[in-house]
């Protein structure tokens, strides 16, 4: 299922580290998906579970999966789920589409297991300059790092990690757009024939080494090229870290503006067909 991320064996590091990161879009997942009460949620890609417990918390029943049996929920993942066809009213994956191996297929079988007039809820971490981003740049070249080179999908399994780009994801699965509007951060949106997809940004606040942990223990692209340097480098790089992120901590916290783009696409017919 997965590429990129960190792989198995790395579950507690990303719940100590990134999963923090990945929970400030929650609100939004959670706007995007109510109303929650008594639906069949599924949550792929559970991570340490704070999603699913968040939606369980609204009423909703969820059924969690992950590749990762250290992760949260049952050891399942794309692109083969083991649930009927419209199993689920909802189905989310939280920052888990940038990750497969065929983005196509995963998302494919997503809306196959989306019962007819159901939502499929997706984020995805933008390409492109964001604070987070621009902040590991400045860090790899005080040091004379370059980044450690990303494994491409081949072009025809590829999709631009931007709103156009996920959005085109979602349709090509035979996902159209919500019949109502969708409440994202209590804004609505307009309805559309093709999935809504939207940038959504907030403020990230947390520990001031959160993101340099999570970068030496593997996690993501910037954990891949940390891990390929030797320990002089290593330590050179924590010090430009540390020297990057003093302009970013508040009240003892690091704190920047994250970025992601979330997309909401619909089965095909009416809940309940």
């Amino acid at each position: 299922m997965s590429r990129g991320w960190g792989g198995q064996g790395q579950a507690a590091a990303y719940a100590a580290t990134c999963a923090r990161l990945c929970a400030g879009a929650h609100p939004a997942l959670l706007s995007a998906l109510r109303p929650l009460t008594g639906r069949r949620v599924l949550d792929v890609g559970a991570g340490d579970g704070r999603l699913a417990r968040a939606l369980r918390g609204a009423g909703a029943h969820v059924v969690a999966v992950d590749p990762d049996p250290d992760m949260a929920g049952l050891t399942v993942g794309l692109p083969e789920l083991p649930f009927e066809d419209g199993a689920f009213d909802l189905v989310v994956a939280a920052f888990v589409v940038n990750h497969l191996d065929d983005p196509r297929a995963g998302v494919a079988e997503m809306a196959r297991v989306t019962a007819p007039g159901g939502r499929v809820v997706a984020t995805i971490w933008p390409s492109g300059a964001t604070a987070q981003s621009q902040m590991w740049q400045r860090v790899l070249d005080s040091v004379g790092v370059a980044p450690a080179p990303g494994v491409r999908l081949p072009q025809h399994l590829d999709f631009a990690r931007t709103v156009e780009g996920l959005q085109e994801l979602l349709a090509g699965a035979g996902l159209v757009g919500p019949a109502s509007p969708v409440e994202v951060r209590g804004a609505p949106a307009t309805s559309h024939e093709t999935p809504h997809v939207e940038s959504i940004a907030w403020t990230h606040r947390g520990p001031v080494d959160e993101l340099w942990d999570g970068a030496a223990a593997g996690i993501g692209g910037i954990g891949a090229t940390v891990a390929a340097q030797p320990v002089e480098v290593r330590e050179r790089l924590r010090a430009a870290y540390e020297q990057e992120v003093r302009a970013l901590v508040v009240d003892g916290e690091l704190c920047f503006s994250a970025e992601a783009v979330l997309g909401v696409g619909v089965a095909p017919g009416r809940m309940g067909e």
